[in-house]
């Protein structure tokens, strides 16, 4: 008996089980649907089948005849396969080739895919993945990334115009000014590269100036010129109670001395120290990746922080960090949140605290300011005892051995003052006389 085009899903199951029973694959047209038909195979255990929709056609321009799969079933219904069949025969007429056109709108799906800003954002994120941030500029970042994503994400890049960037940053900054400014600066960063890419040919979050709102960053506070307050404060941190307080008083002690960030002084290691040169060299945690601010420091160490070093190396020598502490996994060393908490809290000046008047990140702007006017020495060799990055006349970094020698010199007048105001020693000014410079640009 001749076999009957298919016209209803009973016969497609009914013609399924056949082929289970006889382990023999077969097609069936559709009825009413010329080229249209439904291949039906058994799995290889014979205790299944699968069946596909295909069509076969003429291609308009090599007279060729190949066949489309357009589906599985039942996951492509008889209707749909229908469908499918008619739309071939819509784009045949217009001597279009159904499987080309497959292929063109498939790479068109991935292109547009490419071109959203989701991509970017992953693209971006692995940029800065290669640069070994400090983990908690990951997580900062991670922050404004999903803030993004959640809102653009699904755009095309070439969609995105500057009053679509603006009316983003506007509703953050609704409740957060400065949130929404660093948002910005990201998606900003993350179109550039959609730009190097050549998908857009303008960063429509670039020149927004007049546009949003403005924040004035807030510096930590910070004793700077008065000296009288600055040696109270000194004073204040030499009278903590070594027992309860030794970490954040060895701490703070060690910030006066040697001004680097409290996170740098709280993960300082014993191998970086050089007891014997006099040097504490490591990687600035706010450093990585960063053009201000230099991948590597070397502190001179003043006898002054010598003495202190050394009294904490019978307590913590055998460890990694010289401010040790095992409750911590991750970072098995003190936290500075703890060396702000003693800054802010009663047990200094005079029960006031220095809460809004002085934190442990100020000692940079005091030694700064007060090595410039009251020592004399100038804004190159300062900066370099900052860990920032200085530019020649001709605009390429200032690397010259890191002016060693001068800054070893400098950090033994710093702690000397110190010692001196401390003891009520006002009279040592230096005035700063910038025409005679410590150290030549070159």
């Amino acid at each position: 008996m001749a076999k009957k085009d298919i016209t209803t899903d009973t016969q497609i199951k009914k013609a399924i089980k056949e082929v289970v029973q006889t382990g023999e694959a077969i097609s069936y047209g559709i009825a009413g649907y010329q080229g249209l038909e439904i291949r039906i195979r058994p799995n290889k255990d014979n205790t299944d089948a699968s069946a596909d929709f295909r069509h076969r056609y003429t291609h308009p321009i090599t007279a060729k005849r190949p066949y489309m799969t357009l589906g599985q079933y039942p996951a492509l219904s008889l209707a749909d396969a229908r469908q499918c069949h008619n739309d071939n025969m819509q784009l045949l007429a217009k001597s279009i080739d159904p499987i080309e056109n497959r292929e063109n709108e498939k790479q068109k799906q991935i292109a547009d895919r490419q071109n959203t800003l989701h991509y970017f954002i992953n693209e971006w994120r692995s940029v800065q993945a290669s640069k070994n941030l400090n983990p908690t500029t990951y997580k900062k970042n991670e922050t404004f990334l999903r803030l993004i994503d959640e809102n653009l994400g699904q755009m095309k890049v070439t969609d995105i115009t500057p009053s679509v960037v603006i009316k983003f940053v506007a509703k953050i900054q609704k409740t957060h000014v400065a949130k929404g400014l660093k948002a910005r600066t990201i998606l900003k960063s993350i179109l550039q590269i959609a730009k190097a890419h050549m998908i857009i040919e303008y960063n429509p979050a670039s020149d927004l100036q007049g546009t949003l709102k403005t924040h004035k960053v807030k510096h930590s506070a910070a004793i700077s010129s008065d000296v009288t307050a600055f040696a109270k404060l000194l004073n204040d941190i030499d009278q903590l109670d070594d027992n309860t307080q030794l970490y954040n008083k060895t701490i703070l002690q060690l910030l006066s001395l040697t001004f680097v960030r409290v996170g740098d002084a709280c993960a300082m290691q014993w191998a970086d120290i050089d007891l014997n040169a006099k040097q504490w060299s490591f990687e600035p945690q706010k450093g990585r990746g960063r053009g201000d601010m230099v991948a590597s420091i070397v502190i001179p160490l003043a006898p002054q922080a010598i003495e202190i070093l050394e009294r904490m190396q019978s307590l913590t020598g055998s460890s990694e960090y010289v401010f040790y502490n095992s409750r911590r996994k991750k970072a098995p060393y003190h936290h500075k949140q703890e060396v702000n908490k003693v800054m802010n809290s009663e047990l200094m000046n005079d029960g006031k605290s220095y809460k809004d008047i002085h934190t442990p990140h100020g000692f940079r702007a005091s030694a700064k300011t007060m090595l410039m006017e009251r020592l004399g020495y100038d804004e190159l060799i300062t900066e370099l005892a900052l860990g920032h990055t200085m530019l020649n006349k001709y605009g390429k970094a200032y690397n010259r051995m890191q002016a060693i020698p001068e800054r070893t010199r400098m950090m033994t007048d710093w702690a000397n003052h110190l010692d001196a105001i401390k003891a009520g020693k006002f009279d040592n000014v230096i005035h700063a006389d910038f025409k005679d410079k410590k150290l030549k640009h070159g």
